[in-house]
């Protein structure tokens, strides 16, 4: 057979595949059907997970971890008891280089120490985070978030403002007064009544469970100290890519680095891919749905192409008994396992495509269907999905190749037969 005389065959085998696919129509659009719903799922979930990843990285950025965090080396190593011993040195110096980018918009000191409240009966442990509360909020979204008063309203009066589920632990309303006790820069004990001016109701599961707020003018007396400051927050300008918001973060980091040898700058871009990393638990989980969707699927392709064979046995002779070949049969119904599952994929792709339209414009309401469920990561109000073009072109293509293996032992069965034996069955 020349080129020409198989592009023709080809031809004549997918007009007749594609004929048959329909003659069962019913069998057909299930098959299709269970496809698509499995393939629209997985591209919905996935749009889902991504915008969650970024709705966590920002609300990290925002909240918490600022675009770069600048600390001194000695401190970064020690975090995790929060020492009051190594403070920057020079925090004037570190903001006058980092004014010179025009990508940084804002620049906050911070003070962490770790204390206990008291109502007079229970008592929890704390995060303590002492501000200046201006320049905090150039830096920082918390105040989208508080409910109550700005530590600024207050002056130089003991005030604090808490996670409003560990002031709900405690029992403590806007007003309520608490004992904040703590080791000072000497390793004294010292404790002190705060008044709760303002609580915190964020995305951030961390801030709400376990963090308060002071003012640098309550902290300093309180900590027998003055002027340290543990870490210095910078805010960035926002980019629509997620990508380029973390290069610039880099980039920044790396230039405090460089010209500071004894500080420890930390990107956002750094944080950032040890999120995506621990995500990737939740692409696994929704690449198991559209596995099983898919296993589910592929059976029933393989039945409906079987059944399509053993239904039409005297046909496959009769074509045998014109010229195709044993080669020819199996392609002919490996092209209509091929066409089921392309019908199937496109749909699942349509599909996909309208729940992600519907996340990326209209949301998913989180608060409403999660309730009081802690996700673990800082994600809440309303999540919209993101485009990802790449991941629905693999949807398809896995869908396709299911289709034509599931195929592979009902075309085999139909190319074996002889055609005389086929040709007795009326």
């Amino acid at each position: 057979m020349n080129t020409h005389e198989g592009r023709t065959a080809w031809s004549t085998l997918a007009t007749i595949a594609w004929r048959n696919v329909w003659r069962h129509g019913k069998r057909t659009a299930l098959t299709v059907i269970t496809m698509a719903f499995g393939l629209g799922l997985y591209i919905g979930m996935d749009s889902i997970l991504k915008g969650m990843d970024r709705m966590g990285l920002e609300n990290m950025m925002e909240l918490s971890d600022s675009s770069v965090k600048i600390t001194t080396r000695t401190y970064d190593e020690e975090s995790q008891s929060l020492p009051l011993d190594y403070g920057i040195p020079d925090v004037g110096a570190v903001e006058a280089l980092l004014k010179k980018d025009p990508r940084v918009l804002g620049t906050a000191p911070r003070l962490r120490f770790v204390g206990q409240l008291s109502n007079g009966k229970d008592s929890l442990p704390v995060q303590l985070i002492a501000i200046d509360p201006e320049r905090d909020d150039q830096v920082f979204s918390l105040a989208k978030y508080r409910i109550g008063t700005a530590l600024t309203v207050h002056g130089d009066e003991p005030v604090i403002m808490l996670g409003k589920k560990l002031a709900a632990e405690l029992g403590l309303e806007l007003g309520s007064w608490v004992t904040l006790s703590a080791r000072t820069r000497y390793d004294s004990q010292n404790a002190q009544d705060f008044q709760v001016v303002a609580l915190l109701d964020t995305p951030d599961p961390t801030i709400n469970n376990g963090n308060g707020y002071i003012s640098f003018s309550a902290a300093e007396p309180f900590l027998d100290l003055e002027g340290l400051r543990t870490e210095l927050a910078v805010r960035m300008e926002k980019r629509i890519n997620l990508k380029d918001a973390m290069k610039d973060s880099d980039e920044v980091a790396a230039l405090v680095n460089a010209n500071f040898p004894e500080l420890s700058a930390k990107s956002f871009g750094e944080i950032g891919r040890q999120f995506l990393e621990l995500s990737k638990a939740k692409s696994k989980g929704a690449g198991m749905i559209i596995f099983i969707m898919m296993i589910i699927a592929g059976v029933g392709i393989a039945n409906t192409v079987l059944m399509s064979v053993y239904s039409r046995i005297r046909e496959i002779g009769v074509l045998r008994a014109f010229g195709l070949t044993a080669k020819d049969i199996r392609r002919l119904f490996l092209l209509e396992g091929g066409l089921i599952g392309l019908v199937g994929s496109l749909a699942g792709l349509l599909f996909g495509i309208m729940l992600d339209a519907y996340f990326i414009f209209w949301g998913m309401p989180l608060d409403a269907m999660m309730g009081n469920i802690d996700m673990g990561l800082p994600v809440g109000g309303n999540l919209y999905g993101e485009w990802n073009p790449d991941q629905m072109v693999v949807a398809v293509i896995i869908g396709i190749l299911i289709a034509l293996y599931a195929s592979r032992s009902p075309a085999k069965r139909a190319g074996k037969l002889e055609v005389t034996n086929a040709l007795r069955f009326v």
